[in-house]
């Protein structure tokens, strides 16, 4: 007769209703962990590739930028050639990047950014 292993969920509720812990639930939860600890070890913790890039794309922007003058979506796209084409939406979620340093205001509906 072949024994059924114990699942996860059943050796969790055993430990957490306060039973008897038996040696194949501790074998269980331990195989548990080690897959868990294994998983965590492959994340990264750091800023991804994408985000790396638009970082430095945004610090490229910022020192392009003029302090006292007011840069439209479209003026902002002509500073950086890698920009030139972009949408408003990526010039307005680059700006947002660079937090407090610069600010938006609206002029005629349209978002006028500046160094603050």
């Amino acid at each position: 007769m072949a024994t059924k292993k114990i699942s996860y969920v059943s050796a969790l509720n055993t430990v957490l209703a306060g039973e008897e812990v038996t040696d194949e639930i501790r074998e269980r939860l331990e195989a548990l962990k080690v897959s868990l600890e294994k998983r965590n070890s492959r994340k990264s913790n750091g800023p991804t590739k994408a985000q790396k890039e638009r970082a430095e794309l945004a610090e490229r922007v910022f020192s392009a930028m003029t302090a006292g003058e007011g840069y439209g979506s479209k003026d902002i796209a002509a500073l950086i050639p890698e920009l030139e084409g972009a949408s408003s939406q990526k010039i307005t979620a680059l700006m947002k990047s660079l937090g407090e340093r610069v600010t938006a205001e609206k002029v005629k509906g349209k978002a006028v950014y500046k160094i603050a």
